[in-house]
């Protein structure tokens, strides 16, 4: 269902700003390599997760939340790592679904982390087994990740992580931060953005030299942080606008004293600028480089349209008939036919809404039923 009061015409103008200044145009794969794609690596990743000795870390968890977060995952990696192997794409998919667990509040159950955190630094540096649930999943995974890639990489993965853990921790005491405090909106956001992840991720050793491109790893890890944080936040501004929970908007709202509204452009120009930045600043760089950065920019923007948790088929179905609104529905549609597959062919779910099947097959929609 809608969303009652919410802002349709200036959210389509956001996103078309957005991108028409990207001048989006996601040829990454061919719908046969996407689908075969999904479908190895969301099995491979699936199977991590049954491993009898991840049982315990697991317990509090859904069985069918952790199918849910392998989906969206899979979807992700597949979309933004199209120049990767089959096998870093199954390791990058089930750290990020670890994450994905994290990041919905299963494993920390809601409360403070603070006492299973008490000997995390002792444990760490002797060796022993961590007390925290998502450092018990880190760990069985991690050494495997890390072996896709080199030392430089793999200190960002390492440092990421602990990033985001430290996201989670502040997100736990419910602080959208201090009236007046500017700097803490972006800084809560770096901390979850997971942009050293992402980053990392693009260079396995298998296709780069961390030596010969260190200066373009590096200034990748430098820039990517907004982009990997602020699509996500454009695109989450519509399931998230009713909502009583802290993230970059309601954060910016409370610290500066702005409206939603006033938030949204905001957003949208930090998105627009940092985006397009990143793909001028390696237009003449490595070839390798900037082709992979493209990727990742092109096929992040897909895979935002197509996850259902987004909601965009509800704009499209809601939004006027306006110029922006119809040029969202077009990219909306743009967005299907490069990247929606149906999940009966590689989930084993039939959770697919038909709008995004007849567009990804080039039919045109004229009405959408948006069930409530």
């Amino acid at each position: 269902m809608a969303i009652k009061d919410f802002p349709f015409e200036a959210y389509c103008r956001s996103i078309v700003r957005f991108l028409d200044a990207l001048d989006y145009q996601d040829d990454n794969l061919t719908h046969e390599q996407r689908e075969a794609d999904l479908q190895y690596v969301h099995n491979q990743a699936a199977a991590w997760f049954e491993q009898h000795s991840l049982q315990t870390a697991l317990r509090n968890v859904n069985p069918k939340h952790i199918a849910a977060c392998t989906r969206t995952i899979t979807n992700l990696v597949v979309c933004y790592l199209p120049r990767v192997s089959r096998e870093v794409l199954v390791d990058v998919t089930i750290y990020f679904s670890i994450i994905n667990i994290v990041d919905d509040d299963v494993v920390i159950g809601g409360t403070d982390p603070a006492p299973r955190m008490t000997s995390f630094w002792p444990d760490l540096l002797q060796g022993k087994d961590q007390q925290h649930p998502y450092w018990t999943l880190m760990n069985a995974h991690l050494p495997q990740l890390l072996a896709h890639y080199g030392p430089y990489c793999g200190f960002n993965i390492i440092r990421c992580t602990i990033d985001y853990f430290q996201g989670c921790w502040i997100e736990q005491h419910d602080f959208a931060g201090y009236r007046g405090s500017d700097c803490y909106p972006m800084f809560l956001r770096k901390l979850n953005s997971l942009g050293g992840v992402v980053g990392a991720s693009m260079f396995p050793a298998s296709d780069f030299d961390e030596q010969v491109v260190f200066k373009e790893i590096t200034c990748v890890l430098a820039q990517i942080d907004n982009p990997a944080g602020l699509v996500n936040d454009l695109f989450s501004y519509y399931k998230e606008y009713d909502q009583a929970e802290i993230n970059l908007v309601a954060n910016w709202c409370e610290v500066d004293g702005i409206s939603k509204e006033q938030a949204l452009d905001r957003l949208t120009e930090l998105t627009t600028h940092s985006c397009t930045r990143l793909l001028e600043l390696f237009k003449d760089k490595d070839p390798a480089v900037f082709a992979t950065v493209r990727a990742f920019m092109h096929g992040y923007v897909t895979w935002h349209f197509c996850d259902l948790r987004y909601r965009q088929h509800e704009i499209f179905a809601s939004a006027t008939n306006s110029p922006d609104a119809t040029k969202f529905r077009e990219y909306l549609a743009k967005a299907a036919r490069f990247g929606w597959v149906d999940m009966s062919k590689w989930a084993a779910t039939q959770q697919s809404p038909a709008v995004f099947t007849q567009l990804s097959n080039g039919h045109e929609v004229h009405e959408v039923k948006v069930a409530s």
